[in-house]
């Protein structure tokens, strides 16, 4: 009982933010007061994943200071940066232990739910932003907790119905990402309960034609949103500035325009990078992806902001902020992530959590190629620990304080 109240709290304080080194959020600041209680002496040995994650952490920190130095980086930033990835780092220890119940992860997700009716960290501007930013997290979340209600009871049509519908909702309120996510979870989960016997010959057969399904599917979106029968006013404004809007790679460009920023400051800088919260002095790649984004310089608007050299990339932000070792240590991460999250994809249907794990991993993917920097302080740790939880309840499954986590149906 106690475990799911301290798994509430941190959901309900993570909207909640007090300036100590840096800016915190309380959730944080109850990480701190459970470590001591939370971390035992064997974690690394009995956990070999999370001793693994740990040490890239480390090395990131190790790489943060070390540019830090380099670049001369201030010292408000530099200790904005180390207390950053120090409490990423105290977060995977800390939520990996917390998060050891199907219980527990449920409320987990409720919670975050309820969070989200009532705060969301994103500035809603326009009809597009209200969905994609406020209704977003609230219905990923409740899809969430329907998927794995559902796929407990062994109602896998309920399951599907409930993420192809999310799906076709999200493109036509123009928030494509989040759709592309959880349609292809459910394929994924589809086909690995549907007995059928997957070989690499059927996995080249279906993803090629799943490539043909979805490029003449994507020529059937852009004619509706060019017409207006689909999607909002965003996409239509993207689909019209691209010079073959039939290409989905033009439109990633133009949605994701911070990646080519990215590369140009990782150009300029490719061994040690910019530093901590690495400032864009000049204004330099702003314009870049403002060349990407199709809009006019506006010198007011840019310093009215904080100036960080765009990224939108967890991945190419470790890059520019620590090097090329920094790259090297979050792509650590995300491989060792990956490696337990495809592991449960293939073998862990009976997991009672096994959609939530299939959206989770898929999400991963999407996070560190396109979500920014912070996300590793923020959201990873948690989606992160959800998954080795489920791994090595999956892996050590006469173990007592896992076994919530299997399936009942």
């Amino acid at each position: 009982m106690y475990n799911k109240i301290k798994i509430a709290l941190y959901a309900l304080l993570s909207t909640v933010n007090v300036n100590l080194v840096g800016s915190m959020r309380l959730s944080e600041i109850l990480l701190l007061g459970l470590a001591p209680t939370a971390i035992k002496k064997d974690d690394f040995s009995k956990y070999p994943y999370l001793r693994k994650i740990i040490l890239s952490l480390a090395l990131l920190l190790f790489f943060q200071v070390l540019t830090d130095m380099v670049v001369g980086t201030t010292s408000q930033n530099y200790f904005r940066g180390w207390a950053s990835i120090i409490m990423s780092m105290l977060s995977f220890l800390v939520l990996f232990k917390l998060f050891n119940s199907y219980e527990g992860i449920m409320i987990y997700l409720f919670m975050i739910m309820v969070k989200n009716i009532f705060y969301t960290d994103d500035i809603v501007t326009s009809d597009m932003s209200y969905f994609k930013f406020k209704m977003v997290p609230i219905l990923s979340s409740a899809v969430y907790l329907l998927s794995a209600y559902f796929y407990r009871r062994g109602n896998i049509k309920a399951v599907m119905g409930v993420l192809f519908g999310y799906s076709i909702t999200c493109v036509s309120f123009d928030s494509r990402s989040t759709a592309v996510v959880f349609f292809l979870s459910a394929i994924i989960i589809y086909f690995f309960n549907s007995g059928l016997k997957l070989t690499k010959a059927k996995i080249t057969a279906f993803a090629i034609i799943g490539l043909i399904i979805f490029q003449f599917t994507y020529m059937f979106y852009v004619d509706a949103v060019k017409a207006g029968e689909f999607g909002g006013d965003h996409a239509r404004a993207q689909i019209e500035r691209l010079e073959n809007p039939y290409n989905p790679f033009e439109l990633l460009m133009t949605g994701r325009g911070e990646t080519f920023a990215a590369a140009t400051a990782i150009a300029d800088a490719p061994v040690f990078g910019h530093g901590s919260w690495a400032k864009d002095h000049t204004l330099k790649y702003y314009q870049i992806l403002l060349m990407f984004h199709d809009e006019d310089f506006n010198v007011e608007k840019a310093y009215s902001k904080e100036q960080l050299i765009p990224s939108h990339s967890i991945l190419m932000g470790a890059w520019i902020n620590c090097g090329i070792g920094g790259f090297l240590s979050v792509l650590l991460v995300f491989f060792f992530l990956m490696k337990m999250g495809f592991y449960l994809i293939r073998n862990g249907q009976s997991l009672a959590l096994y959609p939530v794990i299939v959206l989770m991993t898929i999400g991963l993917i999407w996070t560190f190629a396109f979500s920014p920097f912070q996300h590793l302080r923020f959201s990873v740790p948690a989606t992160g620990a959800i998954i080795m939880s489920a791994y090595y309840d999956f892996v050590y499954a006469e173990e007592p304080d896992f076994s919530e986590l299997l399936y009942t149906s």
